[in-house]
């Protein structure tokens, strides 16, 4: 048994472990693809109370970066580079303003991010701590402290460590509520599921893993009021319905159905049925729902799948991605956990539930979803299955062939994998495979997300190299980090350098507009590197840039 006070002494120092890589990882790694967009759209919220230049996510996690970068001396973008629905354009106007202090100000956003991840991290020891034990408690606070893939999106402004914190907390306040049947405890349900909705679009998932909830407590008989139950659950759509339109102070709501510029077919068919329909939600945020359906639609985007650039989705990528992208020791833990019940563990069915409804509900709906560009999508999942794969610890007597020390034996020992992997990832963990992949299964946000501009200035001086040409992909300028490139977009290079960096996202044949000292591309930007994409490179900027001597 692990005594109380030391477990409490090693889930502090976990925390401060992963706080401390999380930092080295912001430091070491530059803007990516998403979090000028976030950063850019947050500061216009403060500033202007402008919803509608950047609608694609919701804006709690935006605001909260956005008001420590403004405390580190961010600066809004000019009025030129304001306009609805361009989140690019808005992204670089954020970047001129602030080149001279860019790093500065996303180190202090993304401090924001990591600790969200380390209120999450607690969350999650609590919670395993209370229902397997001291030591299930640090098994999973190691298993996600010490996870590349935590500590990846811990450094960066992003939407998926707020959505993994709100969707645990959001199904831990809706199980007790379901449990208790008390309304008192309607109170923190309600919380989190407003705060999910501000969060990200997808939080409208919650509402399946309540009702699978509430099904399986009434079929384990652990539903004492079902009356109250089903009341509370009517009522979480007007929760959000209120949160949000408060959140976005009102704007648009009431306006036709038909006045807003849609994309998807989804809603335009709407605005046609329902033209004078006022709209119960701000126009900002169904703009946003809009975005997300346009870009749900097959063939849209295109993504990378084992070898080939594809705009067809594939039911197959998010096991793939999780199985080559996922710590081999917290896919073991997975593992263990369930031949741990499978040959007679000790089962506690509520808890079991709990834990696995996000998981139960988020994979499948990845797997059926039309978003193949990354494992982040299931980064909700990782926290519960942590939690959950640590309860092989918890067993004081083994009813299987194997005696429950050695089931915590084998799961401290998965365990310190994680942090061997974790370690050896740093500091690029989002360019993290585990070993059964590499980039050319899958890319993408699972490796280069427009991480490796500094790591790229780096190495070129270490190698003596002045200049380069550079295909990027990401939303930042690379000069802002001080390289002297010209762009390339293609054929043979010229002779103002004879070396040539290339994006791993491009390396593959991936379609997408760059940054460059004139600003984003109009034309998208698709190589066909032919023979060069399977030749060694020079070297390897944070493991997502390609560096080749070509002459």
């Amino acid at each position: 048994m692990l005594a109380p006070q030391l477990a409490a002494v090693i889930a502090a120092a976990l925390l401060l472990v992963h706080a401390a890589l999380a930092t080295w990882v912001s430091a070491r790694n530059s803007v990516s693809f998403d979090e000028g967009f976030h950063l850019s759209a947050g500061v216009e919220i403060l500033t202007r109370a402008d919803y509608a230049s950047s609608y694609a996510q919701p804006p709690l996690p935006r605001v909260l970066a956005a008001a420590a970068a403004m405390l580190a001396g961010a600066r809004q973008p000019e009025a030129g580079y304001v306009r609805l629905g361009n989140e690019r354009l808005l992204a670089e106007g954020f970047m001129r303003a602030n080149a001279a202090q860019y790093h500065r100000v996303f180190m202090a956003a993304r401090a924001v991010t990591t600790l969200i991840s380390l209120l999450l991290a607690w969350l999650l020891w609590r919670i395993a701590r209370r229902w397997g034990g001291e030591l299930a408690g640090v098994l999973a606070l190691a298993a996600y402290a010490l996870s590349p893939e935590a500590i990846a999106h811990a450094s960066v402004v992003s939407v998926d460590v707020p959505t993994a914190l709100t969707f645990f907390a959001t199904t831990l306040a809706g199980a007790r509520f379901l449990r208790t049947g008390r309304w008192r405890d309607f109170t923190p349900l309600a919380a989190c599921w407003a705060l999910a909705f501000l969060t990200r679009f997808s939080a409208v998932q919650l509402y399946a893993v309540l009702i699978l909830l509430a099904v399986v407590f009434a079929r384990l008989d652990h539903l004492p009021r079902p009356r109250v139950a089903v009341l509370g659950l009517l009522a979480l759509p007007f929760v959000a319905l209120l949160a949000v339109d408060a959140a976005y102070l009102f704007q648009g709501v009431g306006v036709a159905c038909s006045s807003l510029p849609y994309l998807s077919p989804a809603f335009q068919h709407l605005a046609k049925v329902v033209p004078f329909a006022p709209l119960p939600l701000p126009a900002p945020y169904v703009l946003g729902l809009d975005n997300l359906g346009y870009l749900a639609q097959p063939g849209i985007k295109a993504s990378y799948f084992l070898g080939q650039v594809t705009r067809a989705h594939d039911w197959r990528y998010f096991p793939v991605a999780l199985a080559v992208k996922w710590p081999l020791g917290v896919l073991g833990l997975i593992v263990l956990r369930s031949v741990h019940l499978a040959t007679g563990g000790t089962r506690r069915a509520v808890r079991e539930w709990t834990l696995l409804a996000v998981p139960l509900v988020v994979l499948p709906w990845c797997m059926v979803s039309d978003l193949d560009y990354g494992v982040r999508y299931l980064l909700p999942i990782l926290p519960p299955l942590c939690a959950w794969a640590a309860l092989s610890a918890a067993s004081r007597v083994g009813r299987g062939r194997i005696a429950a020390p050695a089931w915590a034996l084998a799961a401290c020992a998965l365990a310190l994998t994680v942090a061997w992997e974790g370690v050896r990832a740093m500091p690029y963990p989002l360019a993290y495979f585990n070993g059964l992949g590499n980039d050319r299964v899958v890319n993408d946000s699972n490796v280069d997300w427009g991480q490796g501009l500094i790591a790229l200035r780096d190495d070129m001086r270490a190698l003596g190299i002045r200049r380069v040409h550079l295909a990027y992909h990401g939303m930042t300028d690379p000069a802002v980090y001080g390289i002297d490139y010209k762009s390339y977009v293609g054929g043979q290079p010229d002779t103002t350098s004879d070396y040539l960096a290339i994006s791993s996202y491009f390396l593959v044949g991936l379609p997408a507009r760059t940054m460059t000292r004139a600003g984003t591309s109009d034309a998208l930007l698709q190589l066909d590197m032919g023979a060069l994409k399977h030749q060694d490179p020079l070297a390897k900027p944070a493991g997502c840039i390609y560096l080749f001597r070509i002459r």
